[in-house]
């Protein structure tokens, strides 16, 4: 991990800089917090799975909440061959029998669904296998993935943590966390709560990057944290990025 020593006399913004390419070229785990609209949700998606580069990417679209957008909705109309996209749905039997409501905004979902049949898990350790054997398809056909080529997006930690409580999910995350890693690929999840509720305080630590969402003045902005908080970003509104 880096340290304000090891950053050297550099300005904030040229460390902060330094220190989020090289977390793209040696892999990163993120954690997006904050109530907001779906649609700012899906905007942050779109860009950490790759969609806004030319650069070849393997994804895998996790998703928890039971329900799904269309693929454009994420990936726009070209979302790539199949050998290039998994899509992997946790789904508890409490969930499949109940009825439809709508969620908050909050809550709604931003995985898309998929015109083939989704790997579907019920477990949290069914999903986490499920994850890491899409991650080992891919090394497979790729001879090896290049740094970021892998980009992972979870839609919610939500049901995870009311399904199996805070500290299972801590340990599912870490395992995760460190398959991704060992790729030297990216993976995002996205936790509806305040960067300061207790659960994201928990979990934090766990994330190279912590992304926190608002809407201010109804202006979409985003503050970025690497390194448990020693770099931050300061709050940009979405239209500079």
């Amino acid at each position: 991990m880096l340290s304000r020593k090891d950053l050297g006399g550099e300005s904030d913004e040229e460390r902060f800089t330094e220190a989020l390419s090289r977390l793209k070229q040696q892999g990163a785990s993120v954690l997006i917090t904050g109530s907001v609209r779906a649609a700012q949700r899906r905007d942050i998606s779109r860009r950490l799975l790759g969609q806004t580069t030319a650069q070849s990417r393997r994804r895998v679209l996790v998703s928890t909440t039971g329900n799904g957008h269309d693929v454009s909705d994420l990936l726009g109309s070209d979302s790539g061959p199949s050998e290039t996209l998994t899509h992997v749905r946790y789904a508890t039997q409490a969930r499949s029998v109940a009825t439809s409501d709508a969620d908050s905004s909050a809550m709604e979902p931003i995985t898309p669904s998929i015109d083939e049949s989704p790997i579907t898990t019920t477990t949290l350790s069914d999903l986490g296998i499920a994850i890491s054997r899409a991650i080992e398809e891919f090394e497979v056909q790729a001879n090896g993935l290049a740094p970021a080529e892998l980009r992972i997006g979870v839609d919610s930690l939500v049901p995870l943590l009311e399904e199996y409580g805070t500290e299972r999910v801590f340990k599912f995350l870490h395992l995760t966390n460190g398959r991704v890693h060992d790729t030297g690929g990216m993976i995002h999840y996205h936790l509806p709560m305040d960067r300061d509720s207790d659960v994201a305080s928990i979990l934090a630590p766990l994330f190279d990057i912590v992304i926190e969402l608002r809407e201010q003045n109804d202006v979409c902005q985003e503050r970025w944290s690497i390194n448990d908080g020693e770099l931050r970003s300061g709050w940009v509104s979405v239209d500079r990025l």
